[in-house]
């Protein structure tokens, strides 16, 4: 090492120094826990700054991929001791999110409970129990007399700091939620990802703040209504289920999807009428919705996705449904599943429109057939602002058929849009 490097060096390490405790510590909040923990080797006064950090996610997903059912209870007492050490430690009156990434069930319940009882008591805004895979099937659930103290308003009073809540594989129910809802008054964010428990959900209020609901594979779900007028985003996979919307002005992006056999017709016409606001939309399509776009106009959608399962990839005619119904469309991905089925031996002409405001198209799932060709073909024909078509391949073509799809195309795509494909071409 040169002076004139040691002698930077000492400046920058001087001027960090300098810096304020409260400034130090939120540098050290952008730090994994673990490499927070390291820095209190530095210097004396760096000891304890690392327990002051507001963000604690404790994520040990990865040893998981390792851990045989045999040395489970092991690395899940480990892991235990580890979230157990670091709240002890941890000195600062308020945490921005507390993450709990690992595989941990019920027979945790009082651990994970003191958990996030400790938590709310620092004011924290964001709490994610992330317990997949959950295995032998028994789910953490909230104990009763948790729920009690959010109802009556005592003891819990830390939940009034809440923003956002994401529960995976967490057992709750339709009341549970609303009543986390009900009693956070800042909570904009919910998410919950394969609970047991969940079948109906009433998301409504005209003073509820919830800007952002997801649900995901809760496969015992009926039915989920909701009347929120903050409402920005609502995203749906799993089964078919009712759903009633109603009162959300400023609904701009909405997702529903579940299993290939998944059918989303009876949702597509009343978000396609009654919610001409939306900017982003992902489908699972089948025929009849594209049946759905010919009938009504989403004139400020930007960003559509659809997922097109094998049975309807041959019925993309509608493409031109879904293009005069959204004259704005910037962006479309077409995510294109096989199941190993067809529908139907005739293939019939794409009828032209012209778009003018279509600039990126990705065609993911890719297997270089006639088909996938002329899909290409008609967009290049008919997307007349197009800038680029970005092709991702199926991992099950052969890369002989792509490489010659990919030359057929080159020739014909016109000089203004850059084709991109994916890297499975170049391998």
């Amino acid at each position: 090492m040169t002076k004139r490097t040691r002698h930077k060096e000492e400046i920058s390490e001087d001027l960090i120094n300098r810096l304020p405790d409260d400034i130090l510590v939120n540098i050290i909040s952008h730090l994994t826990l673990k490499e927070a923990a390291r820095t209190s080797v530095l210097s004396n006064r760096w000891r304890n700054l690392w327990t002051f950090t507001n963000s604690l996610e404790f994520d040990a997903s990865e040893s998981l991929w390792n851990v045989g059912f045999g040395n489970l209870e092991q690395e899940r007492s480990k892991y235990i001791n580890w979230v157990n050490n670091v709240l002890e430690l941890h000195r600062g009156s308020a945490i921005n999110e507390f993450k709990v990434r690992f595989d941990l069930c019920d027979f945790h319940q009082s651990v994970i409970t003191n958990w996030v009882y400790t938590v709310l008591g620092k004011r924290v805004q964001y709490i994610k129990l992330d317990l997949w895979p959950g295995r032998y099937g028994h789910y953490y659930t909230f104990p009763k007399e948790f729920y009690n103290s959010i109802e009556s308003g005592r003891g819990l009073s830390g939940i009034k700091f809440l923003r956002c809540l994401h529960f995976k594989t967490v057992n709750v129910n339709g009341k549970d939620l609303e009543l986390f809802i009900q009693n956070c008054p800042l909570l904009d964010r919910l998410c919950v990802d394969h609970s047991k428990t969940l079948v109906r959900l009433r998301v409504i209020g005209s003073s509820i703040q919830l800007k952002y609901l997801e649900i995901q594979s809760c496969y015992l779900m009926e039915e989920i209504e909701i009347s929120a007028p903050s409402l920005l985003s609502f995203r749906y996979y799993g089964q078919a289920i009712k759903i009633n919307i109603e009162n959300v002005p400023q609904l701009v992006d909405v997702s529903i999807r579940g299993s290939h056999t998944f059918r989303v017709t009876y949702f597509v016409g009343p978000i396609i009428s009654c919610f001409p606001q939306l900017k982003t939309l992902e489908l699972d399509s089948c025929n009849e919705v594209y049946m759905q776009f010919s009938l009504f106009e989403l004139p400020k959608l930007i960003d559509l996705r659809l997922r097109v399962t094998t049975p309807n990839r041959e019925s993309l005619l509608g493409l031109t449904c879904i293009m005069k119904a959204c004259p704005f469309l910037q962006k479309l991905i077409l995510q294109l599943n096989d199941h190993g089925r067809r529908l139907g031996k005739k293939r019939q002409q794409f009828p032209k429109y012209s778009h003018q405001h279509l600039k990126v198209v990705e065609l993911h799932g890719f297997l270089g057939r006639q088909f996938d060709v002329e899909l290409a073909q008609y967009l290049f024909q008919n997307a007349t602002m197009l800038e680029k078509l970005i092709i991702e391949p199926s991992r099950y073509v052969r890369k002989k058929v792509l490489r010659n799809c990919v030359k057929m195309l080159e020739a014909k795509v016109p000089h203004s849009v850059k084709l991109i494909v994916g890297s499975l071409y170049t391998d």
